[in-house]
């Protein structure tokens, strides 16, 4: 029996016998887990805050058991379809998973304050984000026919009482004066050709303009103020920069991270030669 024991072939067999005990065991533990949908207090809290968040009221017991059926519903059915292998291949399911990863990606990357002279650096870098446009101020009269007999008439009386304006022409579905309004707004208001021409008016007169086309109709124009646009100083708009700053700082190091990942497969494509 001693000399039965003493030899290296019980040895490996006792040993295999063991190794099969205990796969079997975490096997059928791993087996239970799977099988085993458990909801913890942080589902339920997670569950009673979005209800809080559309109804605008705390859920009721009624409503906690309808949200807990469902979820409980939603993982046997998930778990089910992975089972079956519903999930591969499936172009939805893949985009969905991605995006989950790129948002847990994001948020792993925090994003701290720049260093001195950094924002100054990247701000140098990137002007023409912060160019701010020309912007105008101005009211006019409608008509929506170009050959209305009033248009002239109109103009006179305007020269003879610029304040009269909000009582003359045809109503208009939009406002009759702007405060501040840049080109690129003016123009898909009213069209470019439009735009264009109001920036040529003389601003601060009590003129009213000649008969000028928009896409809606024909406009008279008086131009209130301009304000003359241009890259303002990093001083005034420092906290909208350093916003800015740091989402393109959050964009790089979520790029950076996303290589990384991709770079840990190797990627074939067929029909296409490796260059």
């Amino acid at each position: 029996m001693k000399r039965l024991i003493r030899e290296p072939l019980v040895h490996f067999i006792l040993i295999a016998i063991a190794i099969f005990i205990a796969y079997g065991v975490v096997a059928d533990r791993r087996e239970n887990d799977a099988q085993t949908i458990v909801v913890t207090a942080s589902d339920i809290d997670r569950m009673a805050a979005l209800f809080t968040s559309e109804a605008g009221a705390l859920p009721s017991e009624q409503d906690m058991r309808a949200m807990i059926s469902d979820h409980i519903e939603q993982q046997a059915l998930a778990r089910e379809a992975r089972r079956l292998g519903l999930a591969e291949g499936d172009t939805v399911v893949e985009r969905r998973l991605a995006q989950k990863m790129m948002f847990m990606v994001t948020d792993m990357e925090a994003v701290t304050s720049p260093q001195p002279g950094e924002l100054e650096d990247w701000f140098s870098q990137n002007e023409a984000l912060f160019v701010e446009p020309d912007r105008v101020s101005f009211q006019h009269v409608f008509f929506a026919n170009a050959n209305d007999p009033r248009l002239d008439l109109t103009r006179q009386a305007l020269a003879e009482d610029p304040e009269s304006w909000r009582s003359r022409g045809d109503p208009f579905m939009l406002q009759r004066a702007y405060s501040e309004l840049p080109e690129r707004e003016i123009a898909r208001l009213f069209g470019v050709s439009f735009a264009e021409q109001i920036l040529r008016l003389p601003a601060g007169s009590e003129s009213w303009s000649e008969a000028l086309d928009s896409a809606l109709g024909i406009h008279l124009v008086r131009v209130i103020a301009r304000r003359d646009g241009g890259l303002p100083d990093l001083e005034r708009i420092r906290e909208r920069v350093q916003t800015r700053w740091q989402e393109d700082q959050s964009r790089a190091q979520a790029r950076a991270a996303i290589r990384t990942i991709v770079d840990r497969y190797s990627v074939e494509i067929e029909g296409v030669s490796e260059p």
